[in-house]
């Protein structure tokens, strides 16, 4: 494979040099002065980015998403409490494992069939029997290029389940759709580094509201494992954040220090630009998948993400082959976690802009014509650039 390649995959994504470039200055002590300045730094951007005030914690565990979503779900239960698991994908249904694991009772709500969410009247219905500690939802599955409602779902959460806490599992979306954990009543928002926030893979992030600090005082983190317990991290961080050096785990001085540079540029582009940015490309992109015939999994556009997309190939192209293609073309997407399935998935988040959209249209196009599928040459390009060019820049 040639070394000059876009990688279009769900994460991990394109990063910019200036990102990267930071992995390569000389390490700093994770206690020295510098870096304690950089970490301090950090934690305020990363509330900026979800839209809440100093009243919410945030943590960052080297580690990757799937530490957060143990670390975001095992601080906060008890022996013998009920948690509602709301699953459009794969990733929902670890979330069904992870939890099964620990002494709770596990109550799914599953999506009918993969392309289609939970609504959000069917999960207030069940949460309406009582009883919830937690309700963890994904919002955008990157199995399936799904997005879970979440804006009514966390304001009738708060409204009438005070009991409840609001897990969201943002890897998927945060920096890449639209999030406002505060105004939305998210009570615990974890993600990872590898995607919307255009880091490379190590770091898990959460953020917790007050709600969720005082159920950590009442579990105590019981059944968190050693490295996961919140109530030592919390104490680590809060005194990064009063500017002095603290230790409980080394943390990944680098990857905070990429990350930094990372939310310097998130929030020099404007997190409403950025929102719309990626709303405007994953349209286009769609539209043009469709119009040479490929069908998205999302089973319409309300369902759709903004930061993945999930597309059926033609029944008589392999999932392999079709990689294959497209890798000889240096565009790299993905496969799907479901061997039954025949399809591909293409991230389109982070740094993602409309240059890189047209190249993977036009490899796919490419790709489909070398395996003898009947299409149009330049139609997907075509519907493509039309979205770009009347509703982009």
């Amino acid at each position: 494979m040639n070394e000059r390649f876009l990688l279009m995959i769900p994460g991990p994504t394109i990063f910019e040099p200036s990102v990267l470039r930071e992995l390569s200055i000389t390490t700093l002590s994770h206690t020295s002065k510098e870096f304690i300045q950089i970490f301090d730094e950090t934690l305020k951007n990363l509330r900026k980015i979800v839209f809440v005030d100093e009243n919410y914690k945030t943590i960052i565990l080297a580690g990757s998403g799937t530490l957060a979503m143990e670390t975001s779900t095992t601080n906060f239960i008890k022996s013998g409490e009920k948690v509602l698991v709301v699953s459009n994908g794969y990733f929902g249904d670890r979330m069904i494992e992870l939890l099964s694991k620990y002494p709770v009772k596990v109550d799914v709500l599953k999506a009918e069939e993969l392309g289609s969410r939970v609504e959000t009247e069917k999960i207030l219905e069940k949460l309406d029997e009582g009883g919830y500690s937690l309700i963890t939802v994904t919002h955008v599955d990157t199995s399936t290029g799904v997005k879970q409602e979440l804006k009514s779902l966390g304001k009738e959460v708060r409204k009438h389940h005070d009991e409840t806490l609001l897990v969201v599992d943002g890897v998927c979306s945060v920096a890449g759709e639209e999030l406002y954990m505060k105004d939305w009543g998210i009570d615990i928002l974890f993600t990872g580094s590898q995607k919307a926030l255009g880091v490379p893979p190590g770091l898990a992030i959460l953020w917790l509201s007050p709600k969720a600090m005082e159920k950590l005082k009442e579990t105590k983190s019981a059944y968190a494992p050693y490295y996961m317990d919140l109530n030592r991290w919390i104490k680590v961080m809060e005194a990064y954040e009063e500017l002095k050096p603290s230790y409980f785990a080394t943390p990944a001085v680098n990857l905070i220090m990429a990350l930094n540079k990372s939310l310097k540029l998130i929030l020099e582009e404007g997190m409403e630009r950025r929102f719309g940015r990626h709303k405007i490309l994953s349209k286009a992109f769609r539209a043009g998948v469709k119009s040479i015939g490929l069908n998205v999994m999302a089973k319409n556009e309300d369902y759709a993400a903004s930061t993945v997309t999930a597309i059926h190939l033609p029944q008589n192209i392999e999932v392999q082959q079709f990689l294959a293609e497209m890798q000889r073309r240096n565009v790299i997407v993905a496969g799907g976690p479901y061997p039954n399935i025949n399809y591909f998935r293409v991230g389109h988040m982070g740094p993602v802009n409309a240059n890189d959209i047209l190249a993977t249209m036009g490899a796919i196009e490419r790709s489909l014509h070398k395996l003898g599928i009947p299409i149009e040459l330049g139609k997907g390009l075509s519907e493509t650039q039309n979205i770009l060019a009347n509703e982009g820049k």
